[in-house]
């Protein structure tokens, strides 16, 4: 009976240095997120998020009533 090495030999994978380098890329954003995750977001951001929100609510809306009125009024 051969030893367990002897019978890996077959098998070698190659070593692909630009997969590996996607891969540990994909890991270290992975473990990016889940820091943000667990940190939460910090209070100054907020009204930070919520000013956008609104910003983009009032360009929509002035967006739709822009072309509300110019197709009426056309």
């Amino acid at each position: 009976m051969r030893p367990a090495a002897a019978r890996d030999n077959g098998h070698v994978i190659s070593h692909n240095p630009h997969m590996t380098s996607r891969v540990q890329k994909a890991i270290a954003e992975e473990h990016h997120l889940e820091e943000i995750a667990k940190d939460g977001y910090a209070p100054a951001t907020l009204p930070i998020v919520l000013g956008a929100i609104f910003l983009a609510l009032i360009v929509i809306v002035g967006l739709a009533l822009g072309i509300t009125l110019a197709a009426y009024y056309w």
